[in-house]
């Protein structure tokens, strides 16, 4: 029988196979990466996940946390109360994230970014199948049902357990948020250009503003909500921009 854990581990994977698509080799001018290269790539994306998904699982129901919509189907109680309660906000909460998201990219960041830079980012345009998938499902494991949820478990641990406070949420909520945009860095780095100080900036607040919308919905809607509201997000910036 499917437990939780299970589908968690299956969807996280998905998203890191879906790396695959990535043109890569667009970051290493000159060089050209093999399947194999591009295997083994993903090697440590994929054991963050199953470390993930273990601290989520033994931790996150201790905080009220949880995935309300696989809880339903897997005890056949029927999801579609639960789709009610969490579709409107991680649709709109995605609608508004997408915007940002253009927003960033056609006005903010070409305030920023020279011309060479610009086009470079551009060059590696990652498919929306892989935007979906690993951003809009293992990112969220990774960031708000691993991370978030552990600092959250820690906050709590450390005041004497008891009842779990708000504030040890939106402590975690921040912190998580914090590292998801730090998170993206790599990215910006691995470019061969020297950022500007202002794009560095730029970057960060472009991921943590949506880090701590999607923050909140894991803590009042459940996983799912967060994970629907970034894949719309990633959808709504594709089909605008």
């Amino acid at each position: 029988m499917a437990k939780r854990w299970h589908i968690l581990l299956m969807i996280g994977l998905a998203g890191v196979l879906s790396l695959l698509l990535a043109p890569f080799e667009r970051l290493a001018a000159g060089q050209d990466l093999s399947f194999t290269i591009r295997v083994v790539m993903l090697v440590q994306p994929a054991v963050l996940i199953i470390a993930a998904v273990a601290t989520g699982q033994a931790l996150a129901g201790k905080l009220g946390l949880g995935t309300p919509l696989i809880d339903a189907w897997l005890k056949g109680t029927g999801f579609g109360p639960v789709l009610r309660r969490q579709a409107p906000a991680a649709l709109l909460t995605g609608l508004i994230v997408g915007l940002l998201m253009i927003a960033y990219s056609s006005v903010i960041l070409p305030a920023f970014t020279d011309t060479a830079t610009m086009e470079k980012m551009a060059a590696f345009e990652v498919p929306r199948v892989t935007r979906v998938l690993y951003g809009g499902i293992t990112e969220e494991l990774l960031t708000r049902w691993g991370l978030m949820t552990l600092f959250a478990w820690v906050l709590w641990r450390i005041v004497g357990k008891g009842q779990v406070q708000p504030v040890m949420l939106w402590n975690a909520i921040f912190i998580a948020a914090a590292l998801f945009a730090v998170g993206h860095l790599p990215f910006l780095f691995a470019i061969p250009v020297h950022p500007q100080p202002l794009l560095i900036v730029s970057v960060m607040l472009g991921n943590f503003i949506p880090g701590l919308m999607f923050g909140w919905l894991f803590w009042r809607r459940g996983l799912e909500a967060a994970m629907l509201s970034h894949a719309f997000a990633h959808c709504v910036n594709a089909t605008v921009s």
